[in-house]
């Protein structure tokens, strides 16, 4: 009888244990891994957008004029990535597209215009507020407006 008891006890323990520890296996963490791209989307343009405003945007290294209430929202998902700017002329439209330039994630195209790329460096997500800097050559063919060619880079901080 004291046997009986023994393990009967010994089974009760055994479940509590199994119970607490919530079934076993894995390793208790269920995040998903994300892919360096779903990273990168999130860095920039967050779960439901992010909205970036200048603390500075320069021409050829002079500051730039036009730009004095810049914005840019960024939207994005492995499917869909948007913006809406405001105050972006000639850099971006008020709304359109954007993508990475292939696999290079320090790269953006906007609305596929392959002839400007944006450079995507100086991503700071642990700053409060987050920064980061874009920078884009334009040329004189292949500039977003007509006659606009040289280096512009924007230093931007999440909002």
């Amino acid at each position: 009888m004291r046997t009986k008891t023994y393990i009967l006890s010994l089974l009760v323990l055994i479940s509590f244990s199994v119970i607490s520890c919530g079934g076993g296996g894995g390793d208790g963490d269920d995040t998903p891994t994300l892919t360096p791209e779903e990273q990168r989307i999130a860095a920039i343009a967050g779960a439901n957008g992010t909205t970036w405003v200048a603390t500075s945007i320069t021409f050829d290294g002079a500051p730039a004029t036009g730009f004095e209430n810049f914005s840019l929202t960024l939207r994005g998902t492995l499917t869909s990535k948007t913006y809406t700017s405001a105050d972006g002329d000639p850099l971006f439209g008020a709304s359109g597209t954007w993508d990475f330039n292939g696999t290079n994630l320090d790269q953006i195209i906007v609305d596929n215009n392959t002839n400007n790329v944006f450079t995507v460096s100086n991503l700071n997500t642990t700053a409060t507020p987050n920064t980061v800097r874009l920078s884009v050559n334009f040329t004189a063919d292949g500039g977003a407006a007509a006659g606009t060619s040289g280096l512009y880079v924007l230093n931007l901080q999440k909002q």
